[in-house]
Parts: structure tokens; C-alpha cells; sequence
């Protein structure tokens, strides 16, 4: 009966620990720059926890003074690809030496999770971090992170990039990418909206008909040739000297550029798709604060 219970009691540690691991070995608070106390950091772990299980991905909080010589956006590729984590996930870095912060994404999230969606997310983070309040910072990041993941984040277009439209229920939306809300109009009262674009062509087709016939029937001075002698008045044109002169030649030299371009894919920057040097696709964007 003893054996039993032991067996049990330990089959129900590695469960928890199953779960709690977030199916990765990598931590997923790692505060270099010690920027939180000990409970900030148990209240945020929890909340990471939730939104990595929740979603099936790998989120991590990383603060750090150093870069190690690496621009911000190759660091936390980097410290993405060797901390262990799921192909599908992101990791949130603040770099204390130079006041940077960057959001590197891998998997489906380089996709779906833009600069432009950061920096929506980021909106009310980066004033907490210019006030040094860290933990709001991370707290208000991840919350912002889950809204977006659960398709809830305030003045956000679901998903229509800059310019594009789509219609839902009885509204008509237009992303206008710079501003927090969308233009639209209401077009329920309008259910023959494709029998107007129709008729509209239409109209506009018969009306460019009719002018280039009226401007073609202007058009019949013109007699038709069927020889070059025809556009030669006869006796007009004598040709008696045959000369070639050579005038002078410019010669223009360019050197070629390198091709230094790693297969059409940028590396580092501030953002934008990129492959880290372990051969990983990210995505992402960050800035000051």
C-alpha cells in the first residue's frame, strides 16, 4: 500500500511539472537587470504561465544591461533560438544600457504579430517604462498580448492590414494603419450595393464609347498610303554626297554592386522579418524608452 501511495504522490509531481514547464525547458522570466522583487516576479510568471498554456506558445520576459555587442532586435533572436523555447512563441527584452526594448517573434506570430501590432500593444507599456515602473510595464504588456491573441484588443482591425477593407454584419471598414480606429460606413440599407457597382461600369463604359467614336469620326481627313514614294512630292529630294563622319565617342564606367543580400531576407534592424544566425525566421519591433 505504501509502494502505492509513493507511486501516485510521484506520477502527480511530474504532471504538475509537465504542465508548469510550458512544454520547454527554457525559463520564462529572466530578469538580468534585476528590475523586479521577488514577488513581482512570482504574480508575473503566473501570468505568463497562463498565457503560454493558454495558446500554445513560448512567452518570455527578459531584461538585461548587456547586448554583448549585438544590436537589440540579433540579441533577443538570439536569446530566443538557445533558451530552449517552443517554434511558436516571443520573447519581450528590455535592454537597460541603452534604454531599448524589442519584441522578437518566431513561428506563426512573425506572420500574425506585427511591428504595427506591437507597437498597439506597446502603447501604454512604454510610458511605465520611461517612469521606471517595470512590473505595470510587464503586467500591462501581457495583458495588451492576451487581448490580441484572443482577438479582444481595443481599437484593433482584426487582422486587415494598411488600406485593406472587409465587411462585417452591416459595416464596411477601412484600415487607416496610423489612427486607433477604423474609417466605416453603414451599408445595411443597401442590399443591391453590387447591382449599383454594376450599373456604374456600365454607364462609364457607354460614355467612353461614345466619346472615342465622336473623336474617331473627327479623324477622317487622312487618305491612306501604300508607298513610300506616295509622301515624296516628285523631283523634291536629290541625294548627291555619301559621308560618314566620325565625331567622337564618352565612355561611362560603374563598378558593379556586391551582392551582399542573404537570400532576400534582412538580419537585425529594428524590425521587420529577418533570420537570426541560427537559421530561425523572426519577426517583430521595438524602440525607446
Amino acid at each position: 500500500m505504501k509502494r502505492l501511495f509513493a507511486l501516485l504522490t510521484a506520477l502527480g509531481f511530474l504532471f504538475l511539472f509537465s504542465v508548469n514547464s510550458f512544454a520547454s525547458g527554457g525559463e520564462y522570466l529572466v530578469d538580468d537587470a534585476d528590475l523586479l522583487d521577488y514577488s513581482e516576479e512570482m504574480m508575473l510568471s503566473q501570468e505568463i504561465e497562463e498565457i503560454s498554456n493558454n495558446h500554445g506558445i513560448s512567452v518570455v520576459i527578459h531584461t538585461t544591461d548587456y547586448t554583448y555587442g549585438k544590436d537589440i532586435a540579433t540579441y533577443a533572436d538570439d536569446f530566443y533560438d538557445n533558451g530552449g523555447y517552443l517554434a511558436d512563441g516571443l520573447v519581450f527584452v528590455i535592454n537597460m544600457a541603452e534604454r531599448d526594448y524589442f519584441t522578437s517573434t518566431a513561428g506563426y506570430l512573425v506572420d500574425s504579430l506585427t511591428a504595427y501590432d506591437l507597437e498597439i500593444i506597446c502603447e501604454d507599456v512604454v510610458p511605465c517604462l520611461s517612469n521606471g515602473d517595470y512590473y505595470k510595464a510587464f503586467s500591462q504588456y501581457l495583458s495588451q498580448l492576451d487581448l490580441f491573441l484572443n482577438g479582444q484588443l481595443d481599437n484593433y482591425d482584426d487582422f486587415v492590414f494598411a488600406g485593406d477593407y472587409y465587411i462585417g454584419g452591416n459595416e464596411y471598414y477601412v484600415d487607416d494603419y496610423y489612427a486607433d480606429n477604423n474609417y466605416h460606413v453603414d451599408i445595411s440599407s443597401d442590399s443591391n450595393l453590387l447591382f449599383r457597382e454594376v450599373i456604374l461600369i456600365a454607364v462609364a463604359l457607354i460614355a467612353a464609347f461614345a466619346i472615342t467614336s465622336f473623336l474617331k469620326s473627327k479623324m477622317n481627313t487622312a487618305v491612306k498610303k501604300y508607298d513610300a514614294d506616295d509622301y515624296v512630292v516628285n523631283g523634291s529630294f536629290n541625294l548627291n554626297l555619301q559621308k560618314d563622319a566620325f565625331i567622337g565617342s564618352t565612355v561611362t564606367k560603374r563598378p558593379l554592386p556586391k551582392n551582399n543580400n542573404n537570400g532576400g531576407v534582412s538580419r537585425g534592424g529594428s524590425g521587420g522579418v529577418r533570420v537570426s544566425s541560427g537559421g530561425v525566421r523572426h519577426g517583430g519591433g521595438g524602440g525607446k524608452f
